[in-house]
């Protein structure tokens, strides 16, 4: 009787774990997708302090380096993104990102120039001068990217036009690693992007 009813049993075993295995996959499939699917940039206080901490320290550098008379040196100057870097596009749009704004008045306020190079498109240069000028900036410099032309590329572009112009680049401050690659800067401030949730 034993032998005649074993087949049957293991028939239901077998596709009682095909269920089984079909739910666990569902289940790490749901599981796997549900972080991005979820997933949040942090609050506007929380972001702000992490802005202040990577900015923490910068005047006093800006104090120390205009100090610092180095061969070679041509008029010193900051390097800076724009959006959620000066400008805090994500989270209060068209306003300046206080800390940011008192870094470069006091680098202004130590001779040195402020030199804006954003991916935004040319197209978009008198509608960015006009947006730095409403949130308190004063700038000496706007390198835009041409369209077409990928990001990394083009800030690469903009900080050798810069120091060809005579400039030395003493800080780099954005938010992205497009901001960064390449050289002829001397320091950088890297702002929060929360693995590239923000522009």
């Amino acid at each position: 009787m034993g032998l005649r009813h074993r087949p049957a049993r293991e028939h239901h075993m077998s596709r009682r774990r095909q269920t089984l295995s079909i739910i666990a996959l569902v289940a790490a499939l749901v599981l796997g997708l549900a972080p991005a699917a979820s997933a949040t940039v942090p609050s506007e206080e929380q972001w702000r302090a992490d802005v202040r901490q990577a900015m923490a320290g910068g005047r006093a550098y800006l104090t120390e380096r205009a100090a610092d008379d180095r061969p070679g040196d041509g008029r010193l100057a900051l390097n800076l993104d724009i959006d959620n870097s000066m400008l805090a596009t994500e989270y209060d749009t068209g306003k300046a990102i206080a800390v940011v704004r008192r870094f470069t008045r006091h680098a202004r306020s130590l001779g040195m120039a402020v030199l804006v190079n954003t991916a935004r498109i040319v197209d978009k240069r008198a509608h960015t001068l006009v947006a730095l000028r409403a949130a308190g900036y004063r700038i000496d410099g706007l390198c835009m990217r041409e369209a077409g032309v990928r990001v990394a590329a083009g800030k690469q572009r903009c900080r050798r036009e810069f120091v060809r112009d005579g400039y030395t680049l003493v800080a780099n401050v954005g938010n992205r690693e497009t901001d960064f690659l390449g050289g002829n800067y001397e320091r950088a401030f890297r702002l929060p992007n929360y693995d590239n949730q923000l522009t």
